[in-house]
């Protein structure tokens, strides 16, 4: 069993390492109690244990103590080759745990991942630069972390990923998260984990396959700076201002703003000109901004979480870039597998990260999402990551949602001698069976159309604006009394069906007609 040397004792000279005081180098060996197996957190050598071996052998080996000494330590994680040595190979520096050193103008920093890897497979890669379409390495082993990798000439930037289906995503920007202006030749250790992701559940194979949802749901990266609260002054191109009204506007060439901010952006006077912000959306009565935008095809949360979390381990780029204005398009090249992370579920409840859109979903899951829009006035977004310095969580009103389902001589009918309708049994006194009765208007309350029409298949999906609809003065998030109604000609008889639509997702209203015996029309 493979474990990590601590003990000079477990070294021997020629065997797990070999010193060649010609060429001045250390080799580290694979051999006898010594391996390079993954994980590496288990297996290896520490530097102080090489550093404390070397000096055993300087100080009982006289053919060595005619050398300088290889190593200086600073601290037991930390030092340098001196005396114009060096190891003698990336096979040897692959083997050293638990430390960074240099040797000569080569540097070498320690990487030590706390907490656990799900598997000793799972593969932790990095990133040595700023940037969506970067060089991506692979560190040398799999499993929770202990190794060594160059950072010459590297020194301003490290973000390491871990991003395993089907498990749940990590990843850490090091001198970010610990607020180090460059990196050094030491050991660093830090935050890199995962676990089983309960909520996935389309494998890679469908994921990427040419079906519906999953062909047609796309992600957008728009431009946009400021998203502040609109104001006599000047702009630049690029900026987001939220207008007197409530709505976004883009600013498409710079220049000033000199009046008309409190009303709407058509109405700005100045020599700035302005658009619609491609990244607006209407959740609820209000407007809200976002500058990451993906187009869901009909797909539930869960599919479209599946196929966000699919992208983020893609090699290419998975920006679709063809946003409706081709001077918001951000442009940017987002290899997936360094793009910044889009969505999580907390319990049951998909929330987006900070300025992602979905829109497109499956009606069922309107009730499961939160986005997290770009606050207005909280910074603007990170000109380099594009998420929002500060973002406000908001959700569209609860929609009741379910399905119409006929009995099969309704649907058997031709469709155009059927028809179904559904009524409120008692909407602030306009009553069903009378002249005054009102049919219930699908979501969105009020634009969205009467839930009437041929019945054309089996079941028939309808929704209701639960927090919002207020036909004939009904109160507003409190259940609903209906009558769906519905009809043949030939093959069924007129029938109706009572039903309360609760605070409920998924409800069904079963609709059954007697079969038809007496209809006749000669003619």
């Amino acid at each position: 069993m493979s474990y990590k040397i601590i003990d000079p004792d477990a070294l021997a000279q020629g065997s797990e390492i070999v010193i060649d005081t010609t060429g001045k180098t250390i080799q580290l060996l694979v051999a006898g109690d010594l391996d390079n197996t993954s994980p590496g957190s288990g297996s290896g050598v520490t530097l102080q244990a090489v550093y404390s071996f070397l000096k055993g052998a300087w100080k009982d080996d006289a053919a060595l103590n005619k050398f300088k000494f290889p190593i200086k330590m600073y601290t037991k994680t930390d030092g340098t080759f001196i005396n114009g040595w060096t190891f003698e190979d990336a096979t040897s520096r692959n083997l050293v745990r638990d430390a960074g050193w240099t040797e000569g103008s080569d540097i070498y920093a320690g990487i030590v991942s706390l907490g656990n890897f799900d598997s000793s497979l799972d593969q932790a890669y990095y990133v040595q630069a700023q940037g969506y379409s970067q060089t991506i390495a692979n560190f040398n082993k799999t499993g929770n972390l202990n190794e060594a990798i160059s950072i010459t000439g590297k020194t301003s930037y490290l973000k390491m990923f871990l991003r395993i289906r089907p498990k749940l995503y990590s990843e850490y920007n090091l001198l970010t998260e610990q607020s180090i202006a460059a990196l050094e030749p030491v050991l660093y250790k830090l935050p890199l984990a995962n676990s089983t992701d309960l909520k996935t559940t389309a494998s890679d194979v469908t994921v990427d396959s040419a079906t519906e949802p999953w062909q047609s749901i796309k992600i957008n990266y728009l431009k946009g700076t400021l998203f502040a609260t609109a104001a006599v002054q000047s702009y630049v191109t690029g900026n987001v201002v939220k207008d007197g009204t409530g709505r976004w506007a883009y600013c498409s060439t710079g220049g000033t703003l000199t009046g008309g901010e409190s009303g709407a952006y058509g109405s700005f006077t100045g020599t700035a000109i302005w658009q619609a912000y491609n990244g607006e959306k209407q959740i609820g009565a209000n407007y809200y901004a976002f500058n990451r935008l993906i187009t869901g095809a009909g797909g539930t949360d869960r599919e479209i979480y599946d196929w966000a979390q699919r992208q983020l381990r893609k090699t290419g780029d998975i920006n679709a870039n063809d946003s409706p204005t081709a001077g918001q398009r951000s442009g940017t090249v987002m290899y997936g597998k360094l793009a910044e992370q889009l969505m999580e579920y907390v319990g049951d409840t998909l929330k987006t990260k900070g300025g992602v859109l979905i829109t497109g979903f499956a009606a069922d899951s309107t009730n499961n999402i939160i986005f997290r829009a770009i606050t207005v006035d909280g910074g603007g977004v990170n000109a380099e990551t594009f998420v929002p310095v500060a973002s406000t969580e908001v959700w569209y009103p609860f929609i009741a949602t379910g399905n119409l389902m006929f009995s099969g001589n309704l649907v058997a009918e031709p469709d155009a001698d059927t028809i179904y309708t559904m009524y409120f049994a008692n909407a602030g006194g306009s009553l069903f069976d009378t002249s005054g009765a009102i049919i219930v208007k699908k979501n969105p309350y009020p634009s969205g159309d009467n839930i009437t029409g041929l019945i054309t298949a089996s079941g028939i999906a309808w929704t209701f604006d639960y927090d919002n609809n207020e036909q004939g003065g009904r109160t507003k998030g409190l259940s609903a009394d209906v009558v769906v109604v519905a009809q043949g000609l030939n093959g069924a008889t007129w029938t109706s069906t009572e039903y309360t639509i609760t605070r409920t997702a998924g409800q069904t209203i079963t609709v059954t007609a007697d079969d038809e015996r007496n209809y006749s029309d000669p003619a």
